[in-house]
């Protein structure tokens, strides 16, 4: 793709956000939500394993925190 070719898909996908993001604030202000939610803290995953053949532990634990889910 040659030079022109990148500056009209550059264009096609810039009309295309300015529908969603109209005004330059806009784009500044989903920039900035953006930034926050990925600086957000991760959830807690839990990983659990059935060892040494303790599988009704195993099996309560699995529920006890399966019951605890939102």
């Amino acid at each position: 793709m040659n030079t022109s070719g990148r500056t009209d898909q550059s264009l096609k996908y810039l009309r295309l956000l300015s529908q969603q993001f109209p005004t330059q604030q806009a784009v500044f202000t989903e920039i900035i939500n953006l930034q926050a939610i990925l600086n957000l803290p991760k959830g807690t995953e839990h990983f659990m394993s059935d060892l040494h053949g303790e599988y009704e532990a195993f099996l309560r634990a699995e529920r006890g925190g399966a019951a605890h889910r939102g």
